[in-house]
């Protein structure tokens, strides 16, 4: 085969490669220049195919440090991302490896982040419900689970509660409206009720009629 035309992608790292006018990739300039690929150059297919795999690995891990750069994800997030770009198993294991050695990759720092970013406008089941979504062990949920602080899912619930009846009427109506709110955004039953009965108490109205 016949390396027919390498083109640099911007002004990145990276180059289309294509050979016997087929396009066989993107490929690292690290490549390039440890194997001296270069335009109109007569290539063996099997040799070709094993720098394409070794290229195929570093080049999974290069866009993945990339996107860890701009976006904060799970393994799960990560491995979907990567596959979508077109990388087979074999590469994204290795990436996925490596990441992890390099403490890039952690799926219970990336929880403990997330719940840290969404516990002012979400209750923890809700945000342990969307964790779960993202690929997060079930275990390291439960253990986020535990450290959370009932103190603070009240506070934030009862400042979610305070915006929702805001400009509201104070009756029995508004009222069950809030609960189911509240719920809604993952609080427990017991949070939402006392964050609800603390915004009525000044009301001079029978909290236990209504729940």
């Amino acid at each position: 085969m016949i390396i027919s035309k390498i083109k640099q992608i911007a002004k990145t790292n990276r180059y289309h490669l294509y050979a016997d006018e087929v396009w066989q990739g993107v490929f690292l300039d690290e490549i390039l220049a440890v194997y001296k690929l270069k335009t109109n150059q007569e290539i063996d297919e099997e040799v070709f195919a094993e720098i394409k795999k070794e290229n195929d690995k570093k080049l999974s891990f290069d866009m993945a440090v990339s996107y860890l750069e701009k976006y904060t994800v799970s393994e799960k997030g990560l491995r979907d991302y990567l596959k979508k770009r077109g990388f087979l198993p074999k590469a994204i294991d290795s990436t996925i490896e490596k990441l992890k050695e390099y403490n890039f990759l952690n799926d219970e720092k990336f929880a403990k982040n997330y719940f840290d970013s969404f516990s002012s406008r979400m209750g923890k089941k809700a945000i342990a419900s969307k964790l779960l979504q993202k690929g997060v062990s079930k275990d390291i949920v439960d253990s986020l689970l535990e450290e959370v602080d009932e103190d603070s899912q009240f506070e934030n619930a009862l400042l979610l509660a305070k915006k929702f009846v805001k400009n509201r009427d104070f009756s029995l109506k508004t009222k069950q409206k809030c609960l189911a709110h509240l719920i809604y955004k993952g609080y427990d039953y017991s949070v939402a009720q006392q964050a609800i009965n603390q915004i009525f108490s000044n009301k001079g109205e029978d909290n236990e009629s209504w729940v």
